[in-house]
C-alpha cells in the first residue's frame, strides 16, 4: 500500500513538473472569433451564456454586424507576432492579412485583431481563418478554423 502511495504521488509531481516545462514553448490556445453590434459590443450581459446568445442573434441578423473582433490566446517568452488570415465568403476577394505584435512575461496572453466596421463591409462574412504565431521570423505555432 505504501508503495502504490508514492508511486502515486511520484507520478502526480512527474505530470505537475511535465506540463510546467510544456507551457513554456510558445504555442497557441485559443482562438475565440467574436462579430461586434454598432457599439463594439460582443455580448450584452456579464456571463458566457450572455455572449453565447448575443453572438447567435448576432449571426441571425448579419446586417447589425459591425465587425469582428478575433481573440488569441497564446504563450510565449518573447515578443511575438500574431497573424490572422481570413477568407471571405464573397466570390473574388483576396483573402484579409491582419497582424499584431505583443509580448508575453512567459504565461498566456490573449490578442485582439479587430477587423472594422469599413474593412468588414469591403470584405464581407468570414467564411474560415488561420492563425499563426511568429517569433523572430520563424512560424512557431499555428491555428486554423475547420473550413481552411
Amino acid at each position: 500500500m505504501r508503495a502504490f502511495a508514492f508511486f502515486f504521488i511520484g507520478l502526480i509531481a512527474f505530470g505537475w513538473l511535465g506540463c510546467g516545462s510544456l507551457s513554456r514553448e510558445p504555442g497557441l490556445i485559443k482562438v475565440l472569433p467574436h462579430y461586434l453590434d454598432e457599439h463594439g459590443r460582443h455580448t450584452t450581459g456579464v456571463t458566457l451564456i450572455d455572449r453565447d446568445l448575443y453572438q447567435l442573434e448576432l449571426r441571425k441578423d448579419l446586417a447589425a454586424v459591425h465587425g469582428v473582433r478575433y481573440n488569441i490566446n497564446w504563450r510565449g517568452n518573447a515578443e511575438m507576432t500574431v497573424r490572422l488570415e481570413v477568407r471571405s465568403t464573397k466570390a473574388g476577394v483576396v483573402p484579409l492579412t491582419l497582424e499584431q505584435t505583443a509580448t508575453s512575461e512567459g504565461g498566456s496572453t490573449w490578442t485582439p485583431i479587430l477587423i472594422d466596421v469599413d474593412t468588414y463591409k469591403k470584405f464581407g462574412q468570414p467564411e474560415s481563418w488561420r492563425v499563426t504565431l511568429w517569433q523572430d521570423g520563424d512560424q512557431v505555432a499555428e491555428q486554423a478554423s475547420f473550413l481552411w
